[in-house]
């Protein structure tokens, strides 16, 4: 009795986990798998033929001088968005715990980027970073700086530059009420102690605000990182990865197997190895905030 009554609550049970369980099963396990079997496939996408070719997309692809551009622009953005806009982000978050006049503006000046679509923000620099009649050549022509006009979008040594620039400016709003939310949570008695006992702005910063912020630094680096790995928007309205792929992503080299060249066996491919990455961030961020949490316990 008391085992079919058991058996009854397990059912029941299982009955309410079942919509979310098909809904990660047909929209989020089954597109992976799917993907992963595509790409031991050569396959257009279109014809109902594929040809079974193994580890060879993996190969070509490990090989291919197009995606190791991809991957080095990919540590590049990673490296400097983490840096960069995380510093950006702290300094503005503490310049505004201050208390300033106007500083809840400023905040909001500061945020509103981050409102914005990636795709509006890229068509916005466009214009900015035109060669011919764009605002920024067109300001160093007035200010009789000719010889600092630059092609920005079409060479291959500013482009990357420039999108790096705008992801930065965009984001680091985001960064800054990040550190500002968690600013307000340390304990002002801190604050106090430390001033009785002589230590001045600049110590405090170093020894109890920016240890204290260790949780929002690691939450930080992980969704920075993440960015730089999808990282589609801004490269494809600014760029679409050019000039000769010097500023191509793993998204957008994806769309150009996909839909450009129609290799979907090779996209898929690329899509493992975005995949594979992910994964490890995502272990070591498990075992970054293991650690914290054992560490609070003990």
């Amino acid at each position: 009795m008391a085992s079919a009554r058991r058996r009854k609550d397990c059912f029941t049970s299982f009955l309410f986990v079942l919509p979310l369980l098909t809904l990660f099963l047909v929209f989020f396990a089954y597109p992976i798998i799917y993907n992963i079997v595509i790409s031991f496939y050569d396959w257009n996408g279109i014809s109902v033929e594929k040809v079974f070719v193994g580890f060879a997309n993996y190969k070509k692809l490990w090989a291919d001088s197009v995606m190791q551009k991809t991957f080095r622009n990919f540590v590049i953005i990673a490296i400097s968005t983490t840096v960069i806009q995380s510093a950006l982000g702290l300094m503005l978050a503490s310049f505004f715990i201050r208390k300033i006049k106007l500083s809840g503006l400023y905040k909001i000046l500061f945020y509103l980027p981050a409102i914005c679509t990636s795709t509006i923000v890229g068509t916005v620099f466009s214009k900015i970073f035109e060669t011919n009649r764009g605002y920024l050549n067109v300001i160093l022509r007035a200010l009789h700086l000719d010889f600092l006009c630059q092609q920005w979008l079409a060479t291959p040594k500013t482009a990357l530059a420039c999108l790096l620039f705008v992801n930065i400016w965009q984001w680091t709003g985001y960064s800054m009420l990040m550190y500002y939310t968690n600013m307000l949570n340390i304990p002002q008695d801190l604050y106090e102690s430390a001033t009785i006992d002589g230590a001045g702005s600049f110590k405090q910063f170093i020894y109890i605000t920016f240890p204290l912020l260790r949780g929002t630094h690691i939450t930080l680096i992980i969704l920075d990182i993440l960015g730089a790995l999808k990282f589609f928007d801004l490269s494809y309205v600014l760029t679409d990865g050019g000039p000769a792929h010097a500023t191509e992503t793993f998204s957008t080299y994806i769309y150009t197997k996909s839909f450009s060249t129609f290799q979907q066996g090779q996209a898929s491919t690329i899509v493992v190895y975005m995949f594979l990455i992910a994964m490890v961030l995502t272990v070591i961020q498990l075992k970054i905030y293991y650690k914290k949490d054992k560490k609070e316990m003990s």
